[in-house]
């Protein structure tokens, strides 16, 4: 393992590039870094704001394209030009789509479970307006410094009622002090502007999955990503949007399985 503060770096071979979802960090795929650095060089970024990641300079004006030049600029540091698999999950996921936008020709291909792109909400005003008021809330609450309110909020939303209430006060304290870099997570999932007809450029082979027990606005992210990418396919998996985390026995056999059907 390379020393560093916002990545975890393993292995040799083809490099394979992991991110995380918001209030996560690298470590949320050690279980997978474990099982693929044996034949690939696998990298687990920090995004900004989580784990090792410095803080966004300018919170106003952030965007998803930030996010993606600062994974982008650290994935150069790390193996160069060469082309590279990509992971993400969640927002993880919605930064992968960002950089596989702007940067097709160095992927070789692309892993995903449920984007949240909200952007690509906007035909479905009603789901997109049910999303802004959940992040408006969860600002009005932050602001108001009442930290571990806005954070069991965003919690229980992703992973049911009662989780945030069920994890020990080391966590939750440690959950709180994300949540200001979750209303930027918001801020740049919502106001990308980005279309689907953008995102209909991205030929590289794409491997979705989900769960049908996520919220509707992650799945419908899904079906118009499936109805517009065209080298796509799609699994299903039982155990909501945070399955990369709580059912990894079932989400990463199919990640790797995908990575692992390329040569290159």
């Amino acid at each position: 393992m390379q020393p560093s503060s916002d990545y975890i770096q393993r292995g040799n071979g083809t490099p394979v590039v992991m991110l995380h979802s918001s209030m996560s960090s690298k470590e949320q795929w050690l279980k997978l870094m474990d099982e693929l650095c044996a034949t690939y060089q696998v990298i687990a970024i920090d995004l900004y704001g989580y784990g090792g990641g410095e803080y966004p300079a300018a919170p106003p004006s952030f965007n998803l394209a930030d996010e993606a030049s600062r994974v982008d600029r650290i994935i150069q540091e790390r193996i160069g030009t060469r082309r590279f698999h990509l992971v993400g999950h969640s927002y993880g996921a919605a930064t992968s789509l960002r950089l596989a936008y702007a940067h097709p020709e160095r992927l070789i291909s692309m892993s995903i479970f449920e984007p949240v792109a909200f952007h690509l909400l906007a035909k479905q005003q009603d789901l997109l307006s049910s999303i802004i008021e959940l992040a408006e809330r969860i600002n009005d609450l932050v602001e108001r410094q009442e930290y571990s309110q806005a954070t069991r909020i965003f919690v229980d939303y992703w992973s049911g009622d009662g989780t945030y209430d069920s994890l020990s006060s080391d966590r939750q304290k440690a959950l709180d002090g994300y949540i200001s870099k979750v209303i930027l997570d918001f801020q740049a999932g919502i106001n990308e502007p980005l279309t689907l007809d953008h995102y209909r450029q991205i030929e590289i082979p794409v491997c979705m999955v989900a769960s049908p027990q996520s919220p509707l606005q992650t799945r419908q992210i899904v079906y118009n990503l499936e109805k517009t990418l065209p080298n796509f396919e799609i699994h299903w998996v039982e155990g909501g949007h945070m399955a990369p985390i709580g059912n990894g026995r079932t989400v990463n056999p199919i990640l790797q399985a995908f990575i692992k059907s390329f040569s290159g």
